[in-house]
Formats: structure tokens, sequence, C-alpha cells
């Protein structure tokens, strides 16, 4: 029985390995036919987005040794008019290793091959003049959502488990079918397509070939890309790029370009080569450009009289920016009639000590308008801007100690025409010429000294500067240049720079450093200006010179970018001597602004303004936001300020003088005065030293209704002004556009004491209420003697209006008359009784309302002692009353 157990178990582990089989064949049979499943109903929800059918032939999977995947017959079908499919794939195959991806829970992803063969792609010229492909990209442009929401930022992904044996596209065809022809419909191919990438992976030197015969029989174009060793995210860093191509004849292909182009003939040559180095950011080395590209007979629709355009560049050009050496052993671009030729060699531009050999750059006929009768497109894109010919002049100068790049960019014969920016005509002066050598002396690596004259310049079509051609405007600058150590970024230190524009001048220090890439890009800046006289208002375009230019319609406002400021950090120093703006003239103007993203802190800030000192440290603003949405606190210390000169260029009429000690403390968003009204809250308190109210003498504004309404008084003279007095303390609180005092100013004169409360609106509109409380030698002048009352009497007055136009309303003179009335009677009667009178005096005068007062006194004494008593006598008798109970309670139980 042993022997033959041992017979049966190779049998029966035959037959597990048989079924184990049959499993496996079976869950890759169902596990084809579920992906195949699965990417029919992906390809059928993209077909209804794209337009266009996308059928999928088969899939088949491998699962081992290699996890694998091929898709065969893939096609993106005809849109609706359209008679080929848009692509064809024959197949694509991909192949993983298995074991190191389950070894390593999918982390080691080693793929051996990543194949697309037999591609073939339709570019179809419509009937209407477009294409397929154009069609294409306006559906999709038309799902795409109108606001995309920010991107935000994250990590790279590490990649540097991913190593991919070969990628590579073979046998590609691009087909273009001219339909638009009608019966001459013409077919045209970029045949033999191959793109080929070997041992991609982190640490390893990266290489793209391409190969393709373009509208040839045989490959007539071949590219390689060449990149450093990949990073662990695997994107590359091109080092090195070579096109080759031979005679390729580019007409058929212009009935496939973009319309606007117009492309009717041209050939193209080319064998050149580009070490990039470090001219790609996080390239290392000196660059260098060899050989020619010749793209010779270009005819574009519209062209001036059939002119056919050679574009040649040819190079043995390098370059190391890292060092600033340059050398030209050849440059010579060709546009048609213009062309920029250089020679000669620089080297350690950015070291202490440079060295120029025969180094030129010359431009000859960059005339953009002269170009745009050979290619019309750029006529178009120019849209009038510029024309005329561009000077352009670099040359190496100075002697073996002291050498030198002169540069000089002339535009004078220029024509500008920029949109909302400036006009220049043809002969206005514009030019810039700057002087580069090495910076030994100032300890820098570039050093530069630039002057530019931009006196032929307009600036007013900007709505900002008002400066007309013919007027002065000059720019001059002296510093040096050094670019990062490490990554991008630059470094500019300006030791000196002027700028002098219309009759003023402004000088100072500048230095400015930017670091970073993207999110993360910083501008860092410090600035020091200095001028001994600025007219602002002058440079400056007022809102009436800006309505007239704009038809009586306010600009439009730039679209606002919230985040435009992220990244900027510095401060500007600045102190100028005399300063006219909005109509203020300001002498000893000082202060230190910084700037941390968009927010804006005056850090100090001092100035002498109408005759007083203005200090604002401790203001700020943010300036990302819309100008109307724009938040700002303001901090302003003021000494000795002549009211009468700060309200002068902002009322009709003259309000107040005096001098005004005190603080402004305020918060709101946005300008204008209606944003204002709604915004604005805080405070302002001080002293007002020897004020006048103009406009308004509330004295007589009081008196003279008072004098009608007293028979024998004689109205005061109007002085037309209302002293304030030597020293008029008041604090206000500003909330919903109102001023509102917070407690009552008062004041005393000679005439009168005078007491007002309530509030000011930010448009001057007033709403005070109070009294004139006029003295006794006031009342003596009214009554011409006939009156001298012991005390003041009050007289209650309403103001309202505008501030420098106020309305006296409210006089209530009833209760005031009526008191010197009894007076005045009451001094009848004692002149005529004598002592007797002067019980009737009392009477008149209030005698008998006090005797009266004290009688109700009495009584109501009496009268509380009376409800004392009876209280009292309440109590005693609840009191008995509870005792008699407990007494008959304890008869009741015995007790």
């Amino acid at each position: 029985m042993a022997a033959v157990k041992k017979k049966r178990w190779p049998y029966v582990l035959g037959g597990i390995l048989v079924l184990l089989i049959a499993i496996v064949a079976v869950v890759l049979w169902r596990l084809d036919a579920i992906l195949l499943k699965t990417a029919r109903d992906q390809a059928a929800t993209y077909s209804q987005k794209l337009g266009r059918p996308i059928e999928i032939g088969d899939v088949s999977t491998k699962l081992f040794p290699y996890v694998g995947a091929r898709i065969q017959n893939v096609t993106v079908g005809p849109a609706e008019g359209e008679d080929l499919p848009l692509a064809e794939v024959k197949d694509v195959t991909v192949s993983v290793a298995a074991m190191p991806l389950l070894t390593s829970k999918g982390k080691d992803i080693r793929v051996q091959d990543a194949e697309v063969s037999g591609l073939t792609v339709n570019v179809i010229r419509l009937p209407d003049g477009t294409t397929n492909v154009q069609r294409l990209q306006e559906k999709l442009a038309q799902q795409q959502p109108k606001e995309q929401p920010p991107e935000e930022q994250s990590q790279p992904t590490d990649l540097s488990g991913v190593h991919v044996e070969r990628a590579a596209l073979t046998d590609g065809t691009i087909r273009f079918v001219d339909r638009a022809a009608g019966a001459q419909a013409r077919e045209l191919a970029v045949k033999d397509l191959d793109i080929e990438v070997k041992d991609l992976r982190v640490g390893q030197p990266l290489k793209v070939d391409l190969a393709a015969a373009v509208l040839a029989e045989k490959q007539n174009l071949q590219m390689t890309l060449a990149a450093a060793p990949l990073p662990a995210t695997l994107i590359p860093t091109p080092e090195q790029v070579t096109l080759k191509a031979e005679h390729i004849d580019l007409s058929p292909l212009g009935p496939f370009l973009p319309p606007d182009v117009g492309l009717q003939a041209g050939t193209l040559d080319a064998d050149w080569k580009a070490d990039l180095g470090g001219a790609v950011p996080g390239g290392k080395g000196p660059t260098k450009l060899v050989g020619v590209i010749k793209a010779l007979g270009m005819k574009f629709a519209g062209s001036e009289g059939g002119k056919a355009l050679d574009v040649v560049l040819d190079t043995d050009v390098t370059g190391d920016m890292s060092t600033g050496d340059l050398a030209l052993d050849k440059l010579k671009l060709d546009l048609g009639p213009a062309a920029i030729t250089g020679k000669g060699r620089v080297k350690g531009l950015l070291t202490e000590k440079p060295v120029v050999e025969g180094f030129e750059l010359v431009g000859r006929n960059l005339d953009p308008a002269v170009l745009a009768e050979y290619y019309p497109p750029l006529r178009k894109q120019l849209n009038g801007m510029i024309a005329g010919p561009i000077g352009l002049d670099v040359r190496g100068s100075g002697t073996q100690d002291a050498q030198a790049l002169d540069i000089t960019v002339d535009l004078t014969p220029v024509r500008l025409r920029v949109p909302d920016q400036l006009t220049k005509d043809a002969g206005g002066a514009m030019k810039l010429t700057a002087r580069v050598t090495g910076a030994a002396a100032s300890g820098g690596a570039l050093h530069f000294d630039a002057k530019s004259d931009l006196s032929g310049v307009d600036l007013r079509p900007g709505l900002m500067v008002d400066k007309a051609p013919g007027q002065r405007l000059e720019v001059a600058a002296t510093g040096t240049y050094a670019p990062a150590k490490t990554g991008s970024g630059m470094t500019v230190n300006v030791t000196r720079m002027s700028l002098g524009a219309l009759e003023d001048t402004v000088t100072g220090t500048a230095t400015v450093t930017l670091a970073g890439t993207g999110k993360k890009a910083t501008t860092t800046f410090k600035a020091n200006v200095k001028s001994a006289r600025l007219d602002a208002e002058k440079l400056l375009m007022s809102e009436e010179e800006v309505l007239a230019r704009t038809g009586g319609k306010p600009p439009p406002e730039p679209p606002v970018e919230a985040n435009r400021f992220n990244g900027y950090r510095g401060d500007i120093q600045f102190a100028i001597a005399s300063l006219r703006y909005a109509a203020m003239d300001m002498s000893n103007v000082t202060g230190v602004v910084k700037m941390v993203d968009d927010l804006i802190t005056v850090e100090k800030f001092s100035t002498g303004v109408y005759g007083g000192k203005v200090v604002a440290d401790g203001t700020t603003i943010r300036l990302g936001p819309a100008p109307e949405a724009r938040p700002f606190t303001a901090k302003v210390q003021v000494q000795g300020l002549e009211v009468a000169q700060a309200l002068a260029a902002r009322t009709p009429k003259q309000v107040l003088t005096g001098t005004f000690n005190g603080n402004v403390d305020v918060q709101g968003v946005g300008y204008t005065p209606e944003k204002l009204q709604q915004t604005l809250l805080g405070g302002i308190s001080g002293n007002l030293l020897e004020g006048t109210f103009l406009g308004k003498d509330l004295v007589s504004s009081v008196t003279g209704p008072l004098a009608k309404a007293i028979p024998f008084a004689k109205a005061l003279k109007s002085g037309d002004v209302t002293s304030l007095g030597g020293d008029l303390p008041f604090s206000v609180t500003i909330k919903n556009g109102v001023a509102q005092l917070s407690k009552p100013i008062t004041w005393t004169r000679p005439e009168a004491a005078m007491s007002f409360d309530g509030g000011i609106g930010l448009d001057g509109t007033l709403n005070l209420t109070g009294g004139v409380s006029l003295t006794p030698a006031t009342i003596k002048t009214l009554t011409v003697g006939k009156v001298t009352p012991t005390e003041a009497i009050p007289v209650g007055v309403k103001l309202g209006g505008k501030a420098w136009s106020p309305d006296v309303t409210g006089v209530d003179v009833k209760p005031a008359a009526t008191t010197i009335l009894k007076l005045a009677g009451a001094s009848v009667a004692g002149n005529l009784l004598g002592e007797k009178g002067k019980a009737v005096q009392d009477i008149i005068t209030g005698g008998q309302d006090k005797a009266k007062a004290e009688a109700e006194a009495r009584a109501n004494e009496e009268k509380k002692k009376l409800e004392d008593q009876a209280r009292a006598e309440q109590e005693k008798a609840k009191k008995r009353a509870e005792e008699e109970a407990k007494k008959k309670l304890r008869g009741i139980f015995g007790k």
C-alpha cells in the first residue's frame, strides 16, 4: 500500500498544477475581457466629450515574468463633416518586470519596453479653410471652466523608483489632406516618424532621438535632445539640442498652418547644434551655438510685390554666464533687408579684470515696418506700434587696463504708438547709451554706467504723467550687476541714479535682488532718494486733463491680481526739500516706507505744511485689493497747522481760522468720498488756538430775533464772525460718515458763553445743537440800559447747512424775552415804590414762586410725617392680632 501511495503523489501534484494553470488562464481570460469593457466604457465617455467616436480593438495582459499590457487598433474617428479618422494606433505595448514590482510593493517600477507603433495622425484641411485639429482645440476649449481655481503648491513627486529601459514611437505618420481644393485635393505626409528614449532613470543622462521623412520618401529631419542626469522628479534640464534638416520644401505645409500665417513658399535647411549650459534654468557651464539654419524664399500671402524673405542664422558663438565670457567667432542673422552681425571676444566680464578683443555687435536696417512688407502677419502683431530703423551698436573699447563695452540703442528715427502708455514721432529724441565694465572699483561683478534721453516721448497717453514731446525726461544710473551664485536670480546695486523730469531732478541709490522662481520668487529692494524740489502737480496729470483725453469717461481700472505683490520685501527712504502735491506746498518731506508683500507701512514720515508740522508714523495701506477695497489706517500728529490754509483749497469759502494741534487716528476702506462715508472709523482730537468761525456771528444771530421780541430793545451790530476763544479743546468720533462730538464744545467770550453738541458730516454738513448764554453786559446793551440781570440768559439755537455757509435755525427767544420783560417790570416797580416795592420785585422776579415752592415743600414734609405715623400704627395692630391668635391656639390644645 505504501508503494502504491508513493507512485500516486506525482499525479496528484500534477493535477494541482494543471488546475492552477487552468484557473490562471481563466482569470487572465476574464481579466482581459474586464479591462477591454472598462476601456471601451471610458472611450465612449470621451467620445461624447470630443464629438468623435473612439474605438478600441483589443486589450490583452500578461502577469509573469513581466506585467504587461497590449492595446491594439485604437481609433479616434472623424467628427461630423470629416471623412478620415483623426488618429489611428495599430499597437501599444507596455511591459514591467514583475518580481521587483511585487517585492517592492509597487515602488520599484522597471519598464522593460513601452512602444507605440503604427501611429497615423490625419490633419485635414476642410472646405471652409479650417482643419480638424483646430476644431478639436475649439471643442476642448469650450469644455474648460471659465475660471480656473489657483493651483495649490505641492511637493514634487519622487519618481526615483521608475526605470524605463526603452520608450519609443515607431513608424509614425502625419498625413496632411487638403479637401479645400475640391477636385484638386492633395495629400502630403511626414512619414517614418521615430522617437526613442533609452535608459530613463534617476542619475542617468537623458537622450531623445527624433527622425522623420518630412514630405519625402526617406528621413530628412533629425533632432536630438540631450539632458543632464535626471533628478528624482525625472524633470529634465536640457543640455544640448542638435538639428539637421535636408532641403525640406515648406510650401505644401502652408495650407495647414493657421490662416493668418499665409505661408506660400519656402525651404528649410539646417545643420545646427546648441550646447545650452547655463542659458537654461538649472543648467551649468558655457553655452555654445554652432551651425547654420536657412529658411530661404519664404513667401507669405499679402507680401508687398510678392517679396520673398530669406532668413539665415549662421553662428559660432560661445558664452559663459557665470564668468561673463563671450566669443563671437561668427554671428550673422539676416532677416531680408535687415541684419545683425557680431564678432570679437569678451573675457571675464563678470570678474574684476575683463578683457575685450575687437568686439562688435551691429544692427542694420532693423525696421519692423519694412519687415512687415515681407511677412504681413507682423503688421497685425505690431498693430502700428513701431516703425522706423532701430539703431543697435555694441563695441569693445578702452585700454588694456581699462576695457569696456559701449552700448548704443537709438530709437530717434523710430515712430512709436504703444496704446495706453506712450507715443513718439519719428525724429523725437529717444536714445540709450551705456558702458559695461568689470567692477573692480566698486566691488561688484559687473559695472554699468547708463544714460537715456527720452525727451521725444509723450507719456500722456498713459493718463498719469503729464510729459509732452520736447519736455525734459532724462534717466541715468551707475552701479553693478551680479547673477546669483546658485540657482536663478540676480542682484543690481545702483550706486548713483538720477531722474530729470521737466524742471525737477531726483537723485539717489537703490539695490534690488531677485531670487527663486514661480510662487517662491522674491524681490528684495532698498532705495534712498532725494530732491531739492519736486512739483508733482506739474508732473502728474490732473483729473480734468484725464477726462479731456477720455471723452469725459473715467479711465477703466486695470484688472487686479490680489497676489501680485507676494514676495516683495524692502523699504524706501526719501528726503524732499520742497514738494508741491494736491494743492499743498510741503517742506522738508522725510520718511521711511516699508513693504512686506502688499502691506505698505509708513515707519517714519514728517513734513512742514500749512505753517505747521505733520507726522504720520504708523500709517498703513494694503495694495493687493482693488482701489475701492483697499484697507488703510492713518495715524497723524499735527502741530501748529494753520487751519485757514488747510481748508482754502477744499471749501468754496473760508470756514475757520486758527492754529490746530492734535491727533488723527482713523481707518477705512477705499478712497472715494462715497466709500469713506461708509467705512471711515476713528477719531480726531486736539485744540484750536485763537480760532474764528467765519461767515456767521452767532451772538448777533441770537440777539437780532431777541431784540424784535422786546419792544424797547435795540439790535446789536453783526460782525459776521464768531471768535472761538484762545484755546478750544475738542474731540470727535467718526462713524457712518459723521464726525460726532465726543462731548459738547464750550467757549466763553465777553458777549456770551456758547456750547454746542452734535456732528459734522464728511461732506461738510453741520448738525449742531446748543445754546448762546448772553452775559449781563450784553443784555444791558441790548435793552439800552433798562435791564441788567445778575446772571447770563441762555437762548437755544441750532446750526445746519454747509460749514462754509451755515444756517442758524431753531432760535427760541421766548424764554429769554419773558425773563427780560419781568426784570424790566421789576425794575420799574422798585423805582416807583421804594422799599415797599421790594416785595413786588420779589414777586415779579420769582419771590412769589419761591414762597410757593417753600410752602409746597413744608406740605410735603408734613404729609410724609403723617404717612410714617400711620404705617407705624398698622404694624403695632398687626403684632397685637398675631399675639391674640397664638393665645387662642394654646387654649385649644391645652398648653
